[in-house]
């Protein structure tokens, strides 16, 4: 990983290649991460199947779907970050693509929960939207308080654009 500061809060950070095997998310068993047919069920207790899985450096699962909006996190999230299907828990993201440059997105966080960012789902993403055929190369990904911009090279490499902020100065004597 290798990071560069572009500009008054503005962080590119090279995140390398995804993992796709099932064996390198990891999985319990072998499955087709592209599609691994997870139910899951809106607030309209309407049926959707899918996931498509990615390993960043963390494992996560992807699903796109018709409406963020239209599904509980704060429900779902647990239910499959806790799976037995991922031995090692998993981060859970409900992407809309809204066009092949963009996608928005709601993410649970394995172990913190509910997230307002998260820059490994925002390259899952990507790398899922691609594996799927659902975008570009470089993508906006769009969380509720703000954006990052993923390409994916021509070495399968990812590389994340985004803000950054300052939350506090910590002075540790040792």
């Amino acid at each position: 990983m290798k990071s560069e500061i572009i500009g008054e809060n503005i962080v590119s950070t090279e995140m390398g290649q995804p993992k796709t095997k099932w064996s390198e998310i990891p999985l319990s068993k072998e499955l087709n991460t592209i599609n691994l047919n997870i139910k899951i069920f809106d607030k309209f207790k309407k049926e959707f199947q899918g996931g498509t899985a990615v390993n960043i450096g963390n494992p996560h699962v992807v699903f796109f779907v018709p409406s963020i909006d239209n599904f509980d996190i704060k429900k779902i999230g647990p239910e499959i970050e806790n799976h037995n299907l991922f031995p090692e828990k998993t981060n859970v993201t409900l992407a809309k693509v809204i066009s092949k440059n963009l996608i928005k997105v709601n993410v649970w966080e394995r172990g913190a929960g509910n997230t307002k960012a998260c820059g490994t789902a925002a390259c899952a993403t990507a790398v899922a939207g691609k594996l799927n055929d659902l975008t570009d190369q470089k993508v906006d990904i769009e969380f509720a308080t703000g954006k990052l911009v993923v390409k994916i090279d021509e070495k399968n490499s990812i590389h994340m654009k985004g803000p950054v902020s300052k939350i506090n100065t910590i002075n540790v004597k040792l």
